[in-house]
């Protein structure tokens, strides 16, 4: 069997009510009505239904939501969902920890270009850096070396009420917006989030003596650097407004499997349709061959 591989490659549809990093139990496949398709939630989801799915854009369905997500070490076990970030580069997607004052040595600054994402709540992990780089380091406080900092977090220890600190969420060309504020922590601490562009990016400034700006969804951060996988401290959303998405992203609010709907397709391949519009043509385990609207790839299965 040949397969011909592309930059979005085999994505696969998807359907649950619990996300596979904290489900208890397998989530269950779920069909699209009149139909034998089946849609699965997360990337373990499918890794337990299709044991030989690559690493690759996937489209899930979970928690009322239908998106698109990069299935990232689908050979493991515990396979992790990532979302594709376009506007990369040093810029764009950043946060820094700027050095001075009680922290001396170099700007550490970290950028990204995937983001983990609890498939369940569209919840961002900021302290995974599996997809991320950093560059720079510093003493915190004259004690701690700093080498790496989280997503969405702006930090200096300057002076009291400085905000040296920067950083970037730029969500553009994604389907996705943020759904939270921002909030100021530390010791003599100011920080600020200016969130323009239907809420798909937000500038940071923030620090203090020491101080910073984090994302606010759970309670405060403390001392915000070197992070550690398991901080899911930014909520997202399916965007809404103007907003333009690079091919291979979508993220549509979806209420029911209603609004979704299959048709035969040549071969053994089957349409599927949100609202009349097609997402993508499958083969009757759910996986892409023309994902339609998700890009032009193709592959023979």
């Amino acid at each position: 069997m040949i397969k011909r591989l592309f930059r979005h490659s085999l994505p696969i549809l998807a359907l649950s009510v619990v996300p596979m990093a904290i489900a208890a139990i397998p989530a269950q496949a779920a069909p699209v009505p009149g139909s034998s398709v089946h849609f699965y939630s997360s990337c373990g989801d499918i890794r337990r239904h299709l044991v030989k799915a690559p690493d690759g854009d996937y489209l899930l369905y979970n928690s009322g939501n239908l998106f698109t997500v990069y299935c990232d070490d689908m050979s493991s076990n515990m396979p992790r969902e990532y979302i594709d970030l376009v506007k990369t580069g040093y810029g764009a997607n950043f946060s820094q920890y700027t050095a001075g004052g009680a922290s001396p040595g170099t700007n550490v600054r970290t950028t990204f270009s995937k983001l983990r994402i609890n498939p369940a709540s569209l919840t961002v992990d900021i302290g995974d850096l599996t997809f991320a780089r950093s560059n720079g380091w510093l003493t915190h406080s004259g004690s701690v070396k700093v080498t790496s900092m989280p997503y969405g977090v702006a930090m200096s220890c300057t002076a009291p009420q400085a905000a040296k600190g920067t950083g970037n969420i730029d969500l553009r060309y994604t389907p996705f917006q943020v759904n939270n504020g921002f909030t100021v922590g530390g010791s003599n601490a100011k920080g600020s989030a200016a969130v323009t562009q239907d809420k798909q990016v937000v500038a940071l400034n923030g620090g203090g003596y020491c101080g910073w700006i984090a994302p606010s969804h759970t309670p405060q951060l403390f001392n915000p650097f070197n992070p550690k996988p398991g901080m899911y401290d930014l909520k997202l959303s399916c965007a809404s407004g103007s907003v333009y998405t690079a091919p291979g992203q979508i993220c549509y609010r979806v209420d029911s499997l209603n609004g979704l709907t299959a048709r035969p397709a040549q071969g053994n391949a089957v349409d599927v349709l949100f609202h009349g519009s097609p997402i993508a043509t499958t083969n009757r385990s759910g996986q892409v061959q023309a994902p339609a609207a998700l890009s032009s790839a193709w592959a023979p299965l």
